[in-house]
Protein backbone atom coordinates (compact mmCIF):
# COMPACT_ATOMS: atom_id res chain seq x y z
CA UNK A 1 0.00 0.00 0.00
CA UNK A 2 1.33 3.43 -0.96
CA UNK A 3 1.14 6.46 1.34
CA UNK A 4 1.98 10.14 0.95
CA UNK A 5 2.93 12.84 3.45
CA UNK A 6 3.81 16.49 3.07
CA UNK A 7 6.76 18.00 4.97
CA UNK A 8 8.02 21.55 5.11
CA UNK A 9 11.27 23.19 6.23
CA UNK A 10 13.47 26.15 5.41
CA UNK A 11 15.08 24.33 2.45
CA UNK A 12 14.33 21.25 0.38
CA UNK A 13 17.29 19.33 1.83
CA UNK A 14 16.17 20.03 5.38
CA UNK A 15 12.64 18.97 4.52
CA UNK A 16 13.97 15.67 3.12
CA UNK A 17 16.08 15.08 6.25
CA UNK A 18 13.05 15.84 8.41
CA UNK A 19 10.90 13.37 6.48
CA UNK A 20 13.50 10.58 6.66
CA UNK A 21 13.96 11.16 10.39
CA UNK A 22 10.24 11.04 11.18
CA UNK A 23 9.53 8.07 8.90
CA UNK A 24 12.67 6.15 10.00
CA UNK A 25 13.40 5.23 6.36
CA UNK A 26 16.35 5.42 3.98
CA UNK A 27 16.51 7.87 1.08
CA UNK A 28 16.31 5.07 -1.50
CA UNK A 29 13.00 3.81 -0.02
CA UNK A 30 11.02 7.00 -0.66
CA UNK A 31 10.12 9.17 -3.64
CA UNK A 32 10.30 12.95 -3.16
CA UNK A 33 8.32 15.51 -5.16
CA UNK A 34 9.03 19.20 -4.61
CA UNK A 35 5.86 21.26 -4.25
CA UNK A 36 7.45 24.61 -3.37
CA UNK A 37 11.15 25.52 -3.39
CA UNK A 38 10.74 28.13 -0.65
CA UNK A 39 11.87 31.76 -0.54
CA UNK A 40 14.23 33.56 1.80
CA UNK A 41 12.56 36.94 1.46
CA UNK A 42 14.06 40.25 2.44
CA UNK A 43 14.89 40.63 6.14
CA UNK A 44 12.47 37.82 6.88
CA UNK A 45 9.61 39.50 5.01
CA UNK A 46 7.94 37.36 2.39
CA UNK A 47 9.89 34.23 3.37
CA UNK A 48 8.20 30.87 2.90
CA UNK A 49 9.24 27.31 3.71
CA UNK A 50 9.91 24.67 1.11
CA UNK A 51 7.28 21.93 0.81
CA UNK A 52 7.79 18.38 -0.44
CA UNK A 53 5.53 15.38 -0.95
CA UNK A 54 7.07 12.09 0.18
CA UNK A 55 5.67 8.86 -1.25
CA UNK A 56 6.52 5.51 0.33
CA UNK A 57 5.14 2.02 0.65
CA UNK A 58 3.87 0.36 3.80
CA UNK A 59 2.80 -3.26 4.21
CA UNK A 60 -0.91 -3.93 3.91
CA UNK A 61 -2.68 -4.23 7.25
CA UNK A 62 -3.99 -7.71 7.89
CA UNK A 63 -7.11 -7.80 10.03
CA UNK A 64 -6.91 -10.47 12.68
CA UNK A 65 -9.53 -13.18 12.32
CA UNK A 66 -12.30 -12.85 14.84
CA UNK A 67 -12.33 -15.71 17.24
CA UNK A 68 -15.70 -17.43 17.66
CA UNK A 69 -17.36 -16.82 20.97
CA UNK A 70 -16.75 -19.58 23.40
CA UNK A 71 -19.76 -21.77 23.88
CA UNK A 72 -21.05 -21.82 27.43
CA UNK A 73 -21.90 -25.30 28.39
CA UNK A 74 -25.16 -25.38 30.26
CA UNK A 75 -24.97 -27.69 33.17
CA UNK A 76 -28.13 -29.75 33.74
CA UNK A 77 -30.06 -28.87 36.79
CA UNK A 78 -29.53 -31.33 39.63
CA UNK A 79 -32.30 -33.86 39.79
CA UNK A 80 -34.33 -34.00 42.92
CA UNK A 81 -33.60 -37.08 44.93
CA UNK A 82 -36.61 -39.35 45.17
CA UNK A 83 -36.64 -41.49 48.23
CA UNK A 84 -38.13 -44.86 47.68
CA UNK A 85 -39.40 -46.79 50.61
CA UNK A 86 -38.02 -50.25 50.82
CA UNK A 87 -40.74 -52.84 50.48
CA UNK A 88 -40.65 -55.74 52.88
CA UNK A 89 -39.42 -58.93 51.29
CA UNK A 90 -41.74 -61.94 51.55
CA UNK A 91 -40.63 -64.77 53.72
CA UNK A 92 -39.01 -67.82 52.15
CA UNK A 93 -41.95 -70.03 52.94
CA UNK A 94 -44.39 -67.56 51.47
CA UNK A 95 -45.30 -67.69 47.79
CA UNK A 96 -46.60 -64.89 45.57
CA UNK A 97 -50.26 -64.25 45.93
CA UNK A 98 -51.14 -64.50 42.25
CA UNK A 99 -49.34 -67.67 41.04
CA UNK A 100 -48.00 -70.50 43.09
CA UNK A 101 -45.13 -72.46 41.49
CA UNK A 102 -45.69 -76.19 41.11
CA UNK A 103 -43.11 -78.40 42.72
CA UNK A 104 -40.69 -80.00 40.20
CA UNK A 105 -40.00 -83.67 40.39
CA UNK A 106 -36.51 -85.10 40.32
CA UNK A 107 -37.10 -86.56 36.82
CA UNK A 108 -37.99 -83.20 35.30
CA UNK A 109 -34.87 -81.62 36.67
CA UNK A 110 -32.18 -81.34 33.94
CA UNK A 111 -28.63 -80.33 34.56
CA UNK A 112 -27.78 -76.89 33.28
CA UNK A 113 -25.14 -77.06 30.56
CA UNK A 114 -22.46 -74.41 30.83
CA UNK A 115 -20.43 -73.34 27.80
CA UNK A 116 -17.00 -74.87 27.59
CA UNK A 117 -14.07 -72.62 28.29
CA UNK A 118 -12.15 -71.34 25.27
CA UNK A 119 -8.74 -72.80 24.71
CA UNK A 120 -5.73 -70.65 25.41
CA UNK A 121 -4.93 -70.41 21.68
CA UNK A 122 -8.17 -68.55 20.95
CA UNK A 123 -7.27 -65.81 23.39
CA UNK A 124 -6.51 -62.49 21.87
CA UNK A 125 -2.92 -61.90 21.09
CA UNK A 126 -1.22 -59.04 22.96
CA UNK A 127 -0.95 -55.81 21.05
CA UNK A 128 2.73 -55.38 21.64
CA UNK A 129 4.70 -58.04 19.81
CA UNK A 130 8.45 -58.11 20.16
CA UNK A 131 10.09 -58.48 16.75
CA UNK A 132 12.15 -61.54 16.17
CA UNK A 133 15.91 -61.26 15.93
CA UNK A 134 17.13 -60.54 12.41
CA UNK A 135 13.86 -58.89 11.29
CA UNK A 136 13.88 -55.25 10.34
CA UNK A 137 11.32 -52.95 11.86
CA UNK A 138 8.97 -51.44 9.36
CA UNK A 139 9.61 -47.74 8.99
CA UNK A 140 6.72 -45.36 8.38
CA UNK A 141 6.38 -44.12 4.84
CA UNK A 142 8.06 -40.79 4.25
CA UNK A 143 5.71 -37.87 3.88
CA UNK A 144 5.75 -36.21 0.48
CA UNK A 145 7.78 -33.03 0.61
CA UNK A 146 5.91 -29.88 -0.28
CA UNK A 147 7.14 -27.72 -3.09
CA UNK A 148 8.83 -24.95 -1.20
CA UNK A 149 9.70 -21.70 -2.91
CA UNK A 150 13.44 -21.25 -3.33
CA UNK A 151 14.99 -18.51 -1.29
CA UNK A 152 16.18 -15.44 -3.08
CA UNK A 153 19.89 -15.41 -3.42
CA UNK A 154 21.34 -12.35 -1.76
CA UNK A 155 23.65 -10.30 -3.91
CA UNK A 156 27.26 -10.75 -2.91
CA UNK A 157 28.88 -7.54 -1.67
CA UNK A 158 31.37 -6.04 -4.07
CA UNK A 159 34.96 -6.55 -2.97
CA UNK A 160 37.15 -3.48 -3.29
CA UNK A 161 40.32 -4.07 -5.25
CA UNK A 162 42.91 -1.32 -5.12
CA UNK A 163 43.59 0.03 -8.64
CA UNK A 164 47.07 -0.55 -9.98
CA UNK A 165 49.31 2.52 -9.84
CA UNK A 166 50.88 3.78 -13.01
CA UNK A 167 54.65 4.34 -12.78
CA UNK A 168 55.39 7.95 -11.91
CA UNK A 169 57.85 8.22 -14.77
CA UNK A 170 54.97 7.76 -17.26
CA UNK A 171 52.86 10.59 -15.84
CA UNK A 172 52.24 13.60 -18.04
CA UNK A 173 52.93 17.12 -16.88
CA UNK A 174 49.19 17.79 -16.52
CA UNK A 175 48.75 14.63 -14.45
CA UNK A 176 51.58 15.61 -12.12
CA UNK A 177 50.03 19.05 -11.65
CA UNK A 178 46.64 17.50 -10.88
CA UNK A 179 48.10 15.07 -8.31
CA UNK A 180 50.09 17.89 -6.67
CA UNK A 181 46.91 20.00 -6.46
CA UNK A 182 44.94 17.14 -4.82
CA UNK A 183 47.69 16.47 -2.28
CA UNK A 184 47.63 20.16 -1.35
CA UNK A 185 43.85 20.01 -0.84
CA UNK A 186 44.21 17.00 1.47
CA UNK A 187 46.71 18.91 3.58
CA UNK A 188 44.36 21.90 3.80
CA UNK A 189 41.46 19.61 4.78
CA UNK A 190 43.57 17.92 7.45
CA UNK A 191 43.03 14.48 5.88
CA UNK A 192 45.82 11.93 5.82
CA UNK A 193 46.17 10.45 2.34
CA UNK A 194 47.78 10.64 -1.08
CA UNK A 195 46.73 10.71 -4.74
CA UNK A 196 48.18 8.74 -7.65
CA UNK A 197 47.44 8.07 -11.32
CA UNK A 198 45.98 4.63 -12.04
CA UNK A 199 47.09 2.30 -14.80
CA UNK A 200 43.61 2.47 -16.39
CA UNK A 201 44.23 6.07 -17.46
CA UNK A 202 44.17 6.91 -21.16
CA UNK A 203 45.43 9.80 -23.22
CA UNK A 204 42.07 11.59 -23.22
CA UNK A 205 40.82 10.28 -19.86
CA UNK A 206 42.84 10.68 -16.68
CA UNK A 207 41.90 8.52 -13.67
CA UNK A 208 43.20 9.44 -10.21
CA UNK A 209 42.77 7.40 -7.03
CA UNK A 210 42.95 8.85 -3.50
CA UNK A 211 43.95 6.45 -0.72
CA UNK A 212 44.19 6.88 3.02
CA UNK A 213 43.06 5.45 6.38
CA UNK A 214 39.82 7.49 6.55
CA UNK A 215 38.27 8.69 3.30
CA UNK A 216 34.90 9.68 4.75
CA UNK A 217 35.66 13.44 4.79
CA UNK A 218 36.94 13.19 1.21
CA UNK A 219 33.72 11.58 -0.03
CA UNK A 220 31.33 13.82 1.90
CA UNK A 221 27.53 13.59 1.94
CA UNK A 222 26.45 11.60 -1.13
CA UNK A 223 29.84 12.31 -2.72
CA UNK A 224 29.47 16.08 -2.71
CA UNK A 225 33.04 16.70 -1.48
CA UNK A 226 34.53 14.22 -3.94
CA UNK A 227 32.62 15.85 -6.81
CA UNK A 228 33.89 19.28 -5.74
CA UNK A 229 37.49 18.03 -5.66
CA UNK A 230 37.04 16.51 -9.11
CA UNK A 231 35.59 19.75 -10.50
CA UNK A 232 38.39 21.93 -9.15
CA UNK A 233 41.07 19.49 -10.29
CA UNK A 234 39.52 19.39 -13.78
CA UNK A 235 39.93 23.17 -14.01
CA UNK A 236 43.59 22.84 -13.07
CA UNK A 237 44.14 19.94 -15.48
CA UNK A 238 42.65 21.67 -18.52
CA UNK A 239 44.06 25.12 -17.79
CA UNK A 240 46.10 26.33 -20.76
CA UNK A 241 45.44 23.20 -22.88
CA UNK A 242 43.79 23.11 -26.29
CA UNK A 243 42.23 19.63 -25.99
CA UNK A 244 39.91 18.87 -23.10
CA UNK A 245 40.96 15.89 -20.97
CA UNK A 246 38.30 14.08 -18.99
CA UNK A 247 39.05 13.47 -15.32
CA UNK A 248 37.67 10.90 -12.88
CA UNK A 249 38.66 10.93 -9.21
CA UNK A 250 37.66 7.98 -7.04
CA UNK A 251 38.40 6.59 -3.60
CA UNK A 252 37.61 3.18 -2.10
CA UNK A 253 35.50 2.34 -5.20
CA UNK A 254 32.85 4.92 -4.22
CA UNK A 255 31.91 5.61 -7.85
CA UNK A 256 31.19 1.94 -8.54
CA UNK A 257 29.14 1.44 -5.37
CA UNK A 258 27.19 4.64 -6.02
CA UNK A 259 26.40 3.49 -9.57
CA UNK A 260 25.07 0.14 -8.28
CA UNK A 261 22.91 1.95 -5.70
CA UNK A 262 21.47 4.27 -8.36
CA UNK A 263 20.68 1.35 -10.67
CA UNK A 264 18.80 -0.45 -7.86
CA UNK A 265 16.92 2.76 -7.06
CA UNK A 266 16.02 3.25 -10.72
CA UNK A 267 14.62 -0.29 -11.10
CA UNK A 268 12.70 -0.04 -7.84
CA UNK A 269 11.07 3.29 -8.74
CA UNK A 270 10.35 2.07 -12.27
CA UNK A 271 8.48 -0.90 -10.83
CA UNK A 272 6.34 1.43 -8.72
CA UNK A 273 5.61 3.67 -11.71
CA UNK A 274 4.57 0.71 -13.85
CA UNK A 275 2.42 -0.64 -11.02
CA UNK A 276 0.62 2.54 -9.96
CA UNK A 277 0.74 4.36 -13.34
CA UNK A 278 1.95 7.51 -11.61
CA UNK A 279 5.15 9.47 -12.40
CA UNK A 280 7.82 9.81 -9.72
CA UNK A 281 10.52 12.45 -9.35
CA UNK A 282 13.92 11.56 -7.95
CA UNK A 283 16.20 13.75 -5.87
CA UNK A 284 18.50 16.33 -7.51
CA UNK A 285 21.52 14.69 -9.17
CA UNK A 286 24.54 15.78 -11.12
CA UNK A 287 24.78 14.97 -14.86
CA UNK A 288 26.88 11.84 -14.24
CA UNK A 289 24.30 10.31 -11.85
CA UNK A 290 21.36 11.30 -14.07
CA UNK A 291 23.07 9.56 -16.98
CA UNK A 292 23.24 6.36 -14.90
CA UNK A 293 19.47 6.51 -14.24
CA UNK A 294 18.65 7.07 -17.92
CA UNK A 295 20.97 4.26 -19.02
CA UNK A 296 19.56 1.79 -16.46
CA UNK A 297 15.95 2.34 -17.63
CA UNK A 298 16.41 2.76 -21.37
CA UNK A 299 15.32 -0.88 -21.97
CA UNK A 300 12.79 -1.05 -19.10
CA UNK A 301 9.35 -1.77 -20.54
CA UNK A 302 6.43 0.43 -19.54
CA UNK A 303 8.32 3.54 -18.36
CA UNK A 304 10.17 6.51 -19.84
CA UNK A 305 12.63 8.97 -18.26
CA UNK A 306 13.39 12.65 -18.74
CA UNK A 307 15.10 15.40 -16.74
CA UNK A 308 13.47 18.56 -15.46
CA UNK A 309 14.58 21.67 -13.60
CA UNK A 310 17.79 23.69 -13.67
CA UNK A 311 21.18 23.02 -12.12
CA UNK A 312 21.93 22.26 -9.35
CA UNK A 313 18.33 21.12 -8.72
CA UNK A 314 17.88 19.23 -11.97
CA UNK A 315 16.06 15.92 -11.39
CA UNK A 316 15.07 12.75 -13.23
CA UNK A 317 11.35 12.04 -13.70
CA UNK A 318 10.22 8.46 -14.31
CA UNK A 319 6.83 8.41 -16.09
CA UNK A 320 4.57 5.61 -17.33
CA UNK A 321 5.02 4.92 -21.02
CA UNK A 322 2.39 6.68 -23.13
CA UNK A 323 1.48 9.09 -20.31
CA UNK A 324 2.03 12.80 -20.02
CA UNK A 325 5.53 14.03 -19.27
CA UNK A 326 4.36 16.25 -16.44
CA UNK A 327 1.97 15.09 -13.74
CA UNK A 328 0.35 18.29 -12.58
CA UNK A 329 -3.18 19.60 -12.32
CA UNK A 330 -5.56 18.64 -15.07
CA UNK A 331 -6.14 21.47 -17.54
CA UNK A 332 -9.55 23.01 -17.20
CA UNK A 333 -11.92 22.68 -20.11
CA UNK A 334 -12.73 25.91 -21.90
CA UNK A 335 -16.14 27.26 -21.12
CA UNK A 336 -18.55 27.01 -24.00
Amino acid sequence: MQKEQIFSAATVDRAIEKALTELHMDRDAVSVEVIEMGRKGFLGIGASDAKIRVTYEVPDEVKPAEKPAAKVEEKPAPKAEVKTEAKPRPAQNETPRLVKAAPQSAENKKPVQRPAARPAQDEEKPRLVRRASGEKAEQPAAKPTENKKPRREQAEPTVFVKPEEKPEGEWSAEAKAAVQFIDGLLVKLGVEGRAYVTAQSEDDHLRIEIEGPDMGPVIGRRGDTLDAIQYLTSLVLNRGTEEHVRLTIDTENYRGKRAESLERLARKMAGKVARYHKPMTLEPMNPYERRIIHSALQDYRGVTTHSTGTEPNRRVVISPEGGRRYAGKRPQRPQQ
